[in-house]
Parts: structure tokens; C-alpha cells; sequence
């Protein structure tokens, strides 16, 4: 019996029950059996195997009718790889009106991509690093292919009460 395996790590974070709505929607499009783990989705076809490019196809009209912004990759051998879409990256400039806009996208998105170049990275770096309540997940540089420009900063935030952090509990007064 053939088979073919979604990763859907990604989809976790967004709510418990889309992974179960997704098998429940495979199953009854694609007259195929479905089981679930923890991290994926394990399609096998009855007596011939659906096609990766089907999958891909049902993949994405699911992601498209539950209002998940998202991508279908192709993973190794006959893997496919959903992947939840971080949204639209911040880019800092000189002027601060990229904090603005960084407090507006704390209130709803979970994980948000800030960009800096020049002098102005030094000034994000400093202000995520004083903020408490936002937590860095990933700190990426690179030198920018016009070299005039110097070094680039990625930085991947979310706010810092989603996660059990020993900064983020509150104090009793007693460490002081």
C-alpha cells in the first residue's frame, strides 16, 4: 500500500483541531486513509496511490479555505512539508516608526520578522533586547551583497508570555 507523509509541525501552534479537520478533509476528497501523529500526517492510497501533485493540490485549497496563510514544500523522497507563513517582515528604519508598527503586530501575530541594515540595527538590537516582555527566537546577520551597504540583521520575535520563561514569572519580591 503506498503512501505519502505531511509534516504538519507548523500547524500545530495555530489550533488543536485543524490537524484532525485536515485528515477529515483528505479522507473524504481524496477517498484515501489517513492516520496522524504527532508532528504528521501518513496518506495511503487504497489500491493506487494518490499523487504528490494531488496532495499538494487538496493541501493548499484546505489551507486556503480554513484561512491559514501557508506554503506546501516538497520534503525528501515523497514527503510533503506544510509550512505556516511568519507574514510580512518589519523593515527598521532610521525614523522609529518601525516600533510603531512592531507594537500593532505584537497585539495579534505570535511570531514576527524584523529587518535592519546600516546603523539602525544596533538601535533594534538594543530596544528588543530591553523589552521583557518579547522573547528573540532567531538573530540572523549577513554581510548585503552591495557592500556599501554593510551588515544585515534578521531578527524573529514573539512575545515573551507564550512561552514558560524564568524572566517572564511574576515577582513575589523576594529575589530582590
Amino acid at each position: 500500500m503506498p503512501e505519502l507523509r505531511v509534516d504538519v509541525s507548523d500547524l500545530k501552534s495555530e489550533s488543536g483541531d485543524l490537524i484532525k479537520e485536515l485528515a477529515i478533509f483528505l479522507e473524504e476528497k481524496a477517498n484515501v486513509k489517513v492516520e496522524t501523529t504527532a508532528n504528521e500526517i501518513i496518506v495511503k492510497g487504497e489500491e493506487e496511490a494518490i499523487s504528490r501533485k494531488c496532495l499538494r493540490a487538496l493541501l493548499k485549497d484546505f489551507l486556503q479555505k480554513v484561512g491559514v496563510k501557508g506554503k506546501v514544500k516538497k520534503g525528501k523522497g515523497k514527503n510533503l512539508i506544510v509550512t505556516k507563513s511568519k507574514g510580512k517582515p518589519i523593515f527598521c528604519g532610521s525614523s522609529g516608526e518601525w516600533k510603531v508598527e512592531l507594537e500593532q503586530r505584537l497585539q495579534k501575530d505570535a511570531e514576527i520578522v524584523v529587518l535592519a541594515l546600516g546603523d539602525v540595527k544596533y538601535e533594534v538590537l538594543a530596544y528588543l533586547n530591553k523589552r521583557k516582555d518579547m522573547e528573540i527566537l532567531k538573530l540572523e546577520t549577513r554581510q548585503m551583497k552591495k557592500r556599501d551597504k554593510g551588515t544585515g540583521l534578521k531578527a524573529t520575535v514573539e512575545v515573551a508570555h507564550n512561552r514558560n520563561h524564568p524572566q517572564n514569572k511574576p515577582s513575589n519580591g523576594s529575589d530582590l
